[in-house]
């Protein structure tokens, strides 16, 4: 919507507020980066340990469990390279900017956690079922889950808040997946010792088949989350609510109509349409309208863009493509 600020002051207005998003985009671009270094660094060192001595020690669980922390390096070498792609202002062939880059970057870490829960499912059931005799494991190898769960935890926590303070889709996947990761490596350690005490190597076997299942249900989870967003979805339905409540309080205006929400990244484009008096003038009309876009963005956080249509009262259109109504919603 145009303002009525004299040229001059309108665009020193605009070039300050670019200058303040550019510094945002700047600092959350350094965290992102930031925080995928530590994931790197910390996930390699666990990997190697963990296959190395895995395959040393006998213990095919030990093995899936750094499979699947090898996983959480690429997914950090992913989001690293994506921060940069994602916050790139729009251009010509991408006038809605890069944002969606995060969300095509989550499915793509979606795919490889798949084939890697796949891979170690398939090789697991082979070797269960292979008859040849199974070693014990070695006392070491528990020593090494025991450290890796304390690891994967402080990783874990500096993920979660880095991912929450930047508001990145791709950070708190990446998070949420060490945080299962605990769960897994606590699995692993539980089968270690009862196999140790029992035993009956073939009990950290099936220990790996399980961890081989939870790295799939991993993908899968990951692949799901992505989907509203490439889908043109919202993600959060109480979106539309909101906004149906912050028009009630715009007077002048009726019938919200054909409202539709997507996501990009971290931010909401909402598209609607309202009707005003038909006897009002265009420039009233706009005003109205540039009312409905102030009210929303002061009720709605991360607002993109806000483009509103107008139409006289009691306006009918047969071509009108979907979109929600208040009644809608029940």
């Amino acid at each position: 919507m145009s303002g009525c600020l004299p040229n001059a002051e309108q665009d020193q207005t605009q070039s300050h507020g670019l200058a303040g998003l550019l510094m945002t985009v700047d600092q959350r671009t350094k965290k992102i980066k930031k925080a995928s270094w530590a994931g790197i660094a910390g996930n390699g060192i666990l990997a190697v340990l963990k296959i190395g001595f895995g395959t040393i020690g006998g213990s095919a669980a030990l093995v899936g469990a750094g499979i699947d922390t090898a996983t959480d390096i690429v997914s950090s070498i992913v989001t690293l390279f994506t921060a940069d792609i994602a916050d790139k202002p729009p251009d010509k062939r991408h006038p809605y900017g890069h944002g969606r880059a995060e969300a095509i970057a989550a499915k793509l870490l979606s795919f490889i956690i798949m084939m890697a829960g796949l891979q170690l499912l398939i090789s697991t059931v082979l070797n269960l079922f292979n008859g040849e005799e199974k070693m014990m494991p070695r006392i070491y190898t528990v020593y090494i889950s025991i450290g890796a769960i304390g690891a994967k935890f402080i990783l874990y926590l500096y993920k979660i808040k880095i991912g929450r303070d930047v508001n990145s889709q791709m950070v708190i996947a990446d998070a949420l997946n060490m945080r299962a990761d605990i769960v897994l490596s606590a699995s692993v350690l539980a089968g270690l010792l009862i196999t140790y005490f029992t035993g009956l190597p073939i009990i950290d076997s099936i220990i790996a088949v399980g961890v081989s299942i939870w790295i799939l249900r991993n993908g899968i989870s990951i692949f799901m989350e992505s989907n509203d967003e490439l889908m043109e979805g919202s993600g959060d339905p109480e979106l539309y609510t909101r906004v149906f409540d912050a028009l009630k309080k715009v007077d002048g205006i009726s019938n919200p109509h054909r409202v539709r929400i997507r996501k990009i990244n971290t931010m909401y484009v909402i598209d609607l349409d309202i009707e005003v008096n038909g006897n009002l003038t265009v420039a009233e009309g706009h005003d109205l309208a540039k009312q409905a876009e102030e009210k929303l963005r002061s009720s709605i956080d991360d607002l993109y863009d806000v483009i509103v249509h107008v139409e006289p009262g009691g306006n009918f259109e047969d071509q009108e493509r979907y979109g929600l109504t208040e009644e809608s919603l029940d």
